[in-house]
């Protein structure tokens, strides 16, 4: 895996229901991007995501995981976090992180009270999300269902960007409402005219979606009341700026034990979400606990976060970080702040589930791993002598 800068960093934290599906998501991204060879399941403990005894035991997420999908010069970091209430402190780990949010939906089962869960955090964290309506291949799933309770629940924020296609009870493919184009997944590089039963529901979240464009921009707007409409450039501009402040929730869906819709949830994602570099500050204290702000970039001077310890029977400590600010380097020696002790970063590791993958450095805004840190616990913060901030 080469290095990525923080403009080509995404990480998304993954929220929902236990049960929804949120580490089959990741599962099938891994599968589709040919970064595993086979499609884990937990319960076969064949999973990359749920590999701990307990998870395979119960067949649900019990800690939070995190596993890198490279897609189109772009490195998606998936966090995903467990669904039950039991196991709060693990997602609250994962949160921490993550700078964008997938909340995925159950087709059969609609929203739940870890969706509402979710809705609450990324809407007090102000985090750009979207929704995925996942298994929609199974047995009296509803996608209109579904997408109508989230618009119920949630509010005129959630817009469908893509609607299945049913033929005799089984989901065949599905139609993209910003092109107006529809996929068969027998033919998944042809793109087809929309079905004919379909036509005014795609017209209709079609002006949804233009509705909510045109909110984002002054320039749109006008253009949106003067009976225009809007060109490719301007669609993917008015999108970029919705979804990040938070005025469009797009929804997708597909079913990820099937592998559908999970190509275009990366373009999705890679396309809309932004980038770690894109907060251009961040907010930190120095020693005297006055509040400085730091350039989310590689320039600035290196700063790193610890939002998980673990203890591993062979490895030893393991501390999960994410890179604030700068460059984090093999055997440099940094200064944890809130101890004033010095560590030495013996080796840097990308994670992948329960894989550790060595790397020389690690860039602003990505997520990785140091093993056998003498001082430091979950919440400490690494930073240079020079600059010592928390």
């Amino acid at each position: 895996m080469r290095d990525y800068l923080a403009n080509e960093v995404r990480n998304i934290v993954l929220m929902g229901h236990s049960g929804a599906g949120k580490s089959s998501v990741v599962e099938a991204a891994l599968y589709f991007t040919k970064a595993t060879d086979r499609l884990g399941k937990t319960i076969d403990g064949t999973s990359v995501m749920d590999n701990d005894a307990e998870e395979i035991k119960r067949g649900l997420s019990v800690y939070t995981s995190i596993a890198p999908v490279e897609w189109k010069e772009c490195k998606i970091n998936f966090i995903d976090t467990p669904g039950y209430l039991d196991y709060e402190g693990e997602a609250q780990c994962g949160i921490a992180v993550g700078d964008n949010a997938l909340i995925v939906v159950g087709a059969k089962d609609g929203v739940e009270s870890g969706t509402e869960k979710a809705w609450k955090i990324v809407t007090r964290k102000k985090l750009p999300t979207i929704f995925f309506i996942n298994k929609i291949d199974e047995e009296n799933a509803s996608f209109d269902q579904t997408y109508n309770q989230l618009r119920e629940h949630f509010g005129k924020t959630v817009i469908p960007f893509e609607v299945p296609i049913q033929r005799d009870g089984k989901v065949v493919g599905s139609v993209n409402i910003l092109r107006k184009k529809a996929w068969y997944y027998d033919d998944r590089t042809t793109p087809k005219d929309v079905p004919d039963e379909l036509k005014d529901i795609v017209e209709e979240y079609y002006s949804q979606i233009a509705e909510a464009i045109a909110m984002a921009d002054d320039e749109l707007m006008e253009k949106f009341f003067s009976g225009e409409s809007f060109d490719e450039h301007e669609v993917a501009k008015g999108l970029r700026i919705g979804v990040r402040n938070g005025d469009i929730r797009p929804v997708y869906c597909g079913s990820a034990t099937q592998v559908t819709g999970i190509e275009r949830l990366l373009d999705l994602i890679r396309e809309y979400f932004p980038s770690y570099a894109e907060k251009g500050m961040i907010e930190a204290l120095d020693p005297d606990g006055i509040p400085i702000l730091m350039e989310t970039n590689e320039q600035e001077a290196f700063t790193a976060q610890v939002f998980k310890t673990i203890i591993d029977p062979f490895v030893g400590k393991i501390s999960l970080l994410k890179v604030m600010t700068g460059v984090m380097s093999t055997d440099a020696q940094v200064l944890n702040v809130q101890k004033d002790k010095l560590e030495k970063l013996n080796q840097i590791y990308i994670v992948k589930g329960k894989h550790q993958i060595a790397v020389g450095k690690l860039f602003t805004g990505d997520i990785g791993a140091v093993v056998k840190l003498q001082f430091t616990d979950t919440n400490d913060t690494l930073a240079t002598r020079s600059k010592p901030v928390t």
